[in-house]
């Protein structure tokens, strides 16, 4: 065992002897001081989780931009790292996605990378001065983030905002159900436009777009549904207190954990066990962070602490977005709620994506059912069925809701405000969603007309997604599952929707092969290519 993951165990196993006896909450304590000591032990527990955390993900990273070298990911049956990361090692994709392209990244920077192997520079600060620290100038810019805090480099390196980062609101409107079909079908089309992946909240972003290009927005404020505080006010608020607030400074010192060392295999099976085994580590670092989080959050421990918000604590202290966190937070609530997620969880029977799943969207007695459907269910699979199961209850209660982030909210209210003056009249917040929806259908309908041919139907039987499992692409190619040659007929049953790279390389490359009929009666083999290695590797 390598050095870096003794000391990583030792580390989970000091700290989960410490969380353990904590409650779900701090005591009330009159006095400052001791409540601020408190607050100050805490805080200090949640940072060596952080630090153990941290040092698992730049291995982890490093082993995700391993397998987005040639094929690896594909000889996998997966099209890319994040649908990989999702399903095998119940990682979100956009995490997956960023973990690996700062691998990318360091690989270029050999000092910036060491100082976040031996957890010197936290991966946040990494990101945000790559692109400045290279050749000579990477010291420079080491030593600077050991010593400045995140908001100071972003302002120093002029960074743009990170998407994670970005504030995200829940829009609902009561919409009457006649009107309803109006809304289903706008959503249909803007996928058909923008892409059968787009999210709801992108397609939403659609509607306001094409409206506001032919209605311009007065500025009415009034007209607003949701008010959002000025982000130059917080940031000042943040800087003022950097200065006043050295305590920062003497809060109690975590020691920094080095990553484990990886073990730089190139075949992707190799690859996928070691990823696992590291996962396997976090997955036990994460617990005992969820409940610390959970505690240090409804405690408000951060503004004892001296920080501008809950958001300025994760981003300074422990290198995280703060949406990162509160879904963390959510997921230990839901996980206190009901005991048998956590202990499905602890099982193995499902993934942390998956529990995440299962609590945003199911609650009482439904979570059992669908803790059993998860087992034999892609992480993504599930996540559709539930949306689904979401959709249909929303349009039984006459009500419509998306969340979105703000700069999403503030072209709907932009939208709504030029909805209003178009009508010359006050409209709720449902009537002017129905307004942009049927503008963007009498927009685009005609010129959408397409033929029916059987390729169109087909993919719009299988919804326009790729149809193997766990992958997220949209599906743009038709596979014969009997090929022609071999008297396959065009049957819609003997057709299956696909994504390029797994049509090209998946199929046709020899990774992987369906048989059956289609939809629902397929039957998929994957790792075909390593039986055949193997096989050759025996003759040989």
């Amino acid at each position: 065992m390598c050095q870096g993951c003794t000391e990583i165990d030792a580390r989970l196993e000091a700290v989960t002897n410490a969380a353990a006896p904590l409650p779900s909450r701090l005591p009330r304590v009159r006095d400052p001081a001791p409540a601020r000591w408190m607050a100050q032990q805490v805080e200090t527990l949640l940072r060596n989780v952080r630090s153990g955390q941290g040092a698992l993900d730049v291995t982890i990273g490093e082993g995700l931009d391993a397998l987005n070298v040639g094929r690896r990911a594909m000889d996998l049956s997966y099209s890319n790292i994040g649908d990989f990361a999702r399903e095998e090692l119940g990682i979100n994709a956009s995490t997956a996605t960023k973990m690996a392209r700062l691998a990318r990244r360091l690989r270029d920077r050999p000092l910036l990378r060491e100082a976040v192997r031996r957890g010197q520079v936290t991966a946040r600060k990494a990101e945000i001065v790559a692109p400045v620290a290279v050749g000579d100038h990477q010291l420079r810019w080491i030593l600077r983030a050991k010593a400045e805090t995140v908001r100071s480099l972003k302002v120093a390196v002029k960074a743009p905002a990170d998407s994670d980062e970005e504030e995200w609101v829940n829009f609902c409107a009561d919409v009457s159900p006649e009107k309803l079909p109006a809304l289903d079908e706008g959503l249909r089309l803007a996928g058909v436009i923008i892409g059968a992946t787009a999210t709801k909240n992108q397609r939403i972003n659609a509607w306001g777009q094409e409206y506001l290009s032919s209605h311009p927005a007065p500025p009415d404020d009034r007209a607003d549904d949701v008010l959002f505080g000025s982000e130059e006010e917080v940031e000042a608020l943040k800087e003022r207190l950097e200065q006043e607030n050295r305590q920062w400074a003497d809060l109690a010192k975590v020691d920094p954990l080095q990553a484990p060392q990886s073990s730089e295999e190139i075949d992707p099976w190799r690859i996928a066990a070691e990823l696992k085994e590291h996962v396997e580590k976090r997955d036990r670092w994460d617990e005992v962070f969820g409940h610390l989080a959970m505690l240090f959050k409804q405690s408000r421990a951060w503004e004892l602490l001296g920080f501008a918000s809950f958001g300025h604590y994760c981003e300074e202290r422990l290198g995280m977005a703060e949406r990162t966190v509160m879904q963390r937070v959510a997921l230990e609530r839901s996980l206190y709620r009901i005991p048998f997620l956590r202990r499905a969880l602890r099982e193995k029977r499902i993934s942390y994506e998956k529990a995440r799943i299962i609590a945003r969207h199911a609650e009482g007695e439904e979570v059992q059912g669908w803790i059993e459907k998860a087992e034999t269910m892609t992480c993504l699979a599930l996540r559709r069925a539930m949306q689904d199961k979401d959709e249909a209850q929303m349009c039984a209660r006459g009500t419509f809701t998306a969340w979105m982030p703000v700069s999403v909210a503030e072209v709907v209210k932009a939208a709504f405000r030029a909805a209003r003056a178009a009508a010359k009249r006050w409209l709720s917040a449902g009537e002017c969603l129905v307004a942009l929806a049927e503008h963007f259908i009498e927009t685009w309908k005609a010129k959408l007309k397409q033929a029916n041919t059987l390729q169109r139907r087909v993919r719009a039987r299988d919804r326009h997604f790729c149809q193997v499992p766990g992958c997220s692409r949209a599906a743009v190619h038709a596979h014969h599952i009997i090929p022609r040659s071999q008297g396959g007929s065009d049957d819609p049953e003997n057709l299956i929707s696909l994504c390029a790279a797994h049509h090209l390389f998946g199929i046709h490359g020899g990774r992987m092969r369906v048989t059956g009929t289609a939809p629902d009666k397929l039957i998929w083999e994957f790792g075909l290519r390593r039986s055949y290695v193997a096989a050759a590797a025996r003759g040989a």
